[in-house]
């Protein structure tokens, strides 16, 4: 049972697709009210993403909105990501990173990085616990700014939470790795950013910025796409995703 949990995890990423359940009522997607034990009729099913998201509501563990936004990157970024070992930087409760851990037999280890472990995290690790107990081992926790973060070779990078700068820095730690990344960048830093001001005047800063780590990402030899999720779960929707390319060594 256990193994056909894990096939079905691996193989069906569009079951984790939650918002189109929801799509009926889009005034849930954005909500940050959180689980409650009574809202797991909203996750029916037998799948592994369905019994997760219920052992959540049972925890009172997160709340949809930021149930949505991890299970949106994470479907679209896992196969760009996916590695032995991925970090979620400023990982806040860690969902994005343990998604990992639980659906991607590849990844073997799954660093959360942040500066303070809040009470969610723990509460998250053990709605993982509770269906899919392989996960949590995989799972470390680092206390540590992102400025003195180090990522061993090869490491996939999530960044959902990685506010301003902090997303550049998340952008360099995956380069310096070879690793893939996949980022929804919010709160840009309009004026202490490095992208070029003419293209702020004329694009946007907004998307002077992601175009700008867009190139950065490029001339490090990586493909980069630009994915969105829906604006219902969060205006700031945008998400970068870019894979390391294979040397011919490889």
């Amino acid at each position: 049972m256990e193994e056909r949990s894990i096939q079905e995890g691996v193989k069906a990423p569009e079951k984790l697709r939650f918002h189109r359940e929801l799509s009926s009522r889009p005034s849930l997607h954005g909500s940050r009210n959180t689980l409650r034990p009574e809202d797991a009729r909203l996750f029916p099913g037998d799948s592994l993403p369905a019994a997760f998201a219920r052992a959540l509501c049972e925890r009172r563990a997160t709340c949809i909105k930021e149930l949505l936004e991890a299970t949106e990157v994470f479907a679209l970024a896992r196969k760009a990501v996916r590695a032995p070992a991925v970090a979620d930087l400023c990982c806040g409760h860690g969902l994005a990173g343990i998604l990992f851990a639980i659906f991607e037999r590849e990844v073997e280890r799954v660093h959360l990085v942040d500066r303070e472990r809040p009470a969610s995290a723990d509460l998250i690790l053990k709605a993982a616990a509770d269906v899919a107990p392989w996960a949590p081992p995989k799972v470390e926790w680092r206390r540590e700014q992102l400025k003195r973060t180090t990522l061993e070779p090869g490491t996939g990078v999530v960044a959902i939470h990685a506010c301003g700068l902090r997303t550049d820095r998340a952008i360099e730690l995956a380069v310096e790795a070879g690793g893939g990344i996949a980022a929804l960048p919010c709160c840009r830093p309009h004026r202490g950013h490095p992208a070029p001001e003419g293209l702020k005047l004329a694009l946007g800063a907004d998307e002077a910025i992601d175009v700008h780590r867009t190139y950065a990402l490029e001339r490090a030899g990586h493909r980069v796409r630009w994915k969105s999720i829906v604006p219902t779960i969060s205006p700031m929707n945008r998400v970068l995703i870019a894979s390391a390319r294979r040397t011919s060594g490889a």
